[in-house]
């Protein structure tokens, strides 16, 4: 008899968890599918994933074969390495508040070549989205751009206050990351 994928990770000693709800997406997976996920990534925790699809190359005209298949997210991975080797936080995390990616990485640019670790949003999020993700990071101080204006936030107290430019932010950046 084969033993079941559950019973190998028990022989081994691999912990893992049963998910009879877990869905892949994609109807040709058959028996076993699994996700690797990461606490540090927070709501949308998903690394990488696949299963078996045994039916697959039959389904496309060919003979019956087994088969299984991953798919995983590099961007994923290096962050979750990051998140979880004990990277220190960055100094700041740039919100885009209705701005384009343009200015929020002219932005960026501006605090690392200011000194400042820094960070921005790539995967989309909303607003409130980045600033849980900020949250997550641990950062201390969060720079908006907005479409018309920027803004500090101090992300211990909540306090939040408009700049004129990035002169001003840089100031107030150096105040709460001292």
């Amino acid at each position: 008899m084969i033993p079941t994928t559950r019973a190998l990770l028990d022989d081994a000693g691999r912990e893992y968890e049963v998910d009879a709800a877990l869905v892949r997406g994609i109807d040709y997976y058959t028996r076993t599918v699994f996700e690797f996920t990461s606490d540090a990534l927070g709501a949308q925790s998903g690394v990488g994933g696949g299963g078996r699809y045994d039916g697959l190359i039959e389904m496309l005209g060919g003979p019956q074969t087994p088969g299984v298949g991953f798919a995983a997210g590099i961007e994923r991975i290096l962050l979750v390495s990051e998140l979880e080797a004990g990277e220190p936080a960055p100094d700041v995390y740039v919100v885009r508040d209705g701005a384009g990616t343009a200015s929020a990485f002219k932005v960026l640019t501006g605090l690392r070549e200011a000194g400042f670790s820094a960070q921005m949003e790539q995967a989309g999020r909303s607003v409130k989205g980045q600033f849980k993700q900020a949250d997550r990071l641990g950062v201390r101080a969060v720079l908006g751009v907005g479409a018309q204006a920027l803004f500090v936030r101090d992300m211990e107290s909540g306090e939040q206050r408009e700049v004129s430019d990035l002169a001003e932010a840089l100031e107030a950046l150096r105040g709460l990351t001292a």
